[in-house]
């Protein structure tokens, strides 16, 4: 895990945070149309800024599963694909992580697409997992700009039912404290929050605190492996996390 600053516009009410996952450039039933409305959307909106989730790339191999006869592009190609799809939102990415896809090709030749792509792009990139510390808006009582931190990874885990999907997300409160939490891998897009109270020492109070659970979708169309395992079609594309700039405030819209 690496800590990332960013530090976005003063003059901005509200931002949003957009997580994409799991494009699977190569596969044939990545929808490169409903990406490309995104990225448009992204590009239009002045306040949009991007985290880079992993399995950008579907990277299939002999020894994995999955179909690599049914690649549309070869593992060389997808990332220079990929590359082109993101440069119109280069500026926007505040960072990057891996996914499970490319670590196919670290596992088998030591070369990390992901971060190849990273480079190409400009962006910052920590293999696993990100620590960001958001800052906008000047809300705050004494003029400062809001903080949030938010934790970023790519995820982990196969559960079929809601409740496992949504546990393997909330684990992620066990490793590190953070505002928002974000994952994708799992091709089920959903938010939920939680409650805790923090002593307050200094002040002789109690603070009450929100923790933001997030998880992002595919944009790969059901079938191939997901019929073949009778997994359950889900909603494609991505959730916006809306960072409030005049006070301490997080929305999600699925």
């Amino acid at each position: 895990m690496l800590y990332h600053a960013v530090a976005l516009p003063t003059d901005i009410k509200a931002a949003y945070l957009v997580p994409i996952s799991d494009l699977h450039v190569g596969d044939p039933l990545f929808d490169e149309q409903k990406f490309m409305r995104l990225a448009d959307w992204i590009a239009q909106t002045p306040n949009a800024w991007v985290v880079l989730l992993g399995d950008l790339m579907n990277t299939a191999l002999k020894s994995s599963k999955s179909d690599i006869y049914q690649e549309r592009l070869n593992p060389q190609q997808q990332l220079r694909y990929a590359k082109k799809l993101l440069l119109p939102i280069k500026d926007r990415i505040l960072a990057a992580v891996e996914g499970n896809h490319e670590q196919r090709i670290m596992r088998e030749d030591g070369i990390d697409t992901t971060e190849l792509l990273a480079d190409e792009l400009g962006v910052f990139y920590s293999p696993h997992s990100v620590l960001l510390k958001i800052t906008l808006g000047a809300g705050s009582k004494n003029g400062k700009p809001q903080c949030y931190t938010v934790y970023a990874t790519h995820g982990v885990g196969s559960g079929r039912t809601v409740g496992a999907k949504a546990n393997s997300l909330r684990r992620l409160r066990d490793i590190v404290l953070a505002d928002i939490y974000i994952t994708g891998h799992i091709h089920w897009m959903t938010a939920f929050q939680e409650t805790y109270y923090v002593p307050d020492t200094r002040n002789n109070k109690i603070t009450e605190t929100k923790l933001t659970f997030v998880s992002s979708s595919s944009f790969l169309k059901w079938g191939g492996y997901a019929e073949e395992k009778l997994l359950v079609p889900s909603k494609l594309g991505v959730p916006r996390i809306r960072l409030d700039g005049t006070r301490k405030d997080v929305h999600v819209s699925i």
